[in-house]
């Protein structure tokens, strides 16, 4: 069948997250006893090392031609490549002397510099981007991911308000807000985000949808508290609320699944592989066992979900591959898978898993999602 081709972004500081299992669940409504293990956030292949005779041509390049940016990008991404973290930053200053507003050669030198564990240079260098671009949203979000993977969640959110506002009529940016606001207690705010975006007749489905899974999560939470009070009345106003969402497979579920990454004009695909060893990703979005994945996001960002209603008993494997760019540079993908148990339940958990990839056609397996 036919498909799409399409990396970018900015580099961040890692936070150290040790393989774990976490704590399990609460059983499900069918007895299940469900858990989140953490595998990897990136790829064992990890970046291809350049030999040392490319490192040379790469130098040429920019000797012949020291205002190619391509050239630039080049050298620096080889430099890094082969663990030459110091002689990478040397090129990459070395090129902002010349292209001084420069977005990528910027977001490099952050980059190098997170890698070398220098994070406040680090961050100081990535602040530089939206000193220099205060008006550009892209600069406002890109920022925005790198304090969100870097676990300042208050100061990515602040980023995103911005960005937002300058983008008022971006859907996406509207639903990574709504995001972080409940993900940073501002829950008023982030139902307002995702009405907009769920009631919206106009908006894109493919953001859509998942606004209307999120607001129905949302409102699960008010329908419990209501039934909590014993308010009947607005029990039945919002049970009609979420039945008008026509959410597919309803608002209980055993297993949702949210991927999102940080770049436009590329595709990344979430892949889920069930406990019998049936692949559900994009050309395969129906489960035997009545799993379903949502859209096909081919054009950046996202959200894809994944939902597993009853799931069975073993394990799910989580998976997210780069499937392909139409970006000159910044050729890495990066965001966030996010699992959610028990959705709909008193027990609902969410665990958010980070993840990054080095180049097109790789695969990291971020989790397994384990069902006894």
């Amino acid at each position: 069948m036919t498909r799409r081709r399409f990396p970018r972004s900015l580099h961040f500081a890692w936070p150290a997250i040790a393989l774990c299992l976490l704590a399990p669940a609460p059983a499900s409504a069918a007895g299940r006893t469900l858990s989140v293990r953490r595998v990897d956030s990136e790829p064992k292949d990890g970046r291809a090392r350049p030999s040392p005779e490319k490192l040379a041509e790469l130098a040429a390049d920019v000797d012949r031609a020291p205002e190619s940016r391509e050239a630039r990008f080049a050298l620096v991404r080889g430099r890094m490549e082969a663990g030459d973290l110091d002689g990478a930053l040397a090129a990459a200053r070395a090129w902002r002397e010349r292209d001084a507003y420069n977005l990528v050669v910027i977001r490099l030198v952050g980059d190098i510099l997170s890698e070398q564990g220098k994070k406040e240079e680090a961050r100081r260098a990535y602040s530089s981007v939206v000193e220099l671009l205060p008006h550009d949203a892209e600069a406002q979000r890109a920022l925005a991911t790198v304090e969100k993977q870097a676990g300042d969640l208050a100061g990515a959110y602040e980023r995103l308000r911005v960005a937002s506002d300058i983008a008022k009529s971006d859907a996406r940016m509207k639903f990574e807000l709504a995001d972080l606001a409940g993900r940073t207690h501002h829950d008023d705010e982030a139902r307002a985000g995702f009405e907009s975006i769920a009631l919206d007749d106009g908006a894109n489905e493919a953001v859509r949808y998942p606004a209307k899974q999120r607001l129905a999560q949302l409102w699960s939470a008010d329908l419990r508290a209501a039934a909590g009070r014993h308010d009947a009345a607005e029990g039945e106003r919002i049970t009609k609320a979420i039945a008008g969402l026509g959410i597919h497979g309803g608002t209980k579920n055993d297993v949702k699944v949210y991927l999102s990454w940080d770049t436009d004009r590329s595709d990344v695909d979430l892949w889920v592989t069930s406990p019998s060893g049936e692949k559900i990703f994009y050309s395969h979005k129906a489960g035997t066992g009545g799993e379903a994945l949502f859209d096909d996001v081919t054009t950046g960002y996202g959200p894809e979900s994944f939902t597993a209603k009853d799931a069975r008993p073993g394990s799910y494997l989580v998976q997210v591959n780069y499937f392909g760019s139409r970006r000159t540079s910044f050729p890495e993908a990066r965001g966030e898978v996010t699992v959610v148990l028990h959705e709909g339940s008193e027990g609902e958990e969410r665990v958010v898993l980070p993840y990054r990839l080095f180049q097109v056609k790789q695969t990291v397996t971020v989790a397994t999602i384990e069902v006894q």
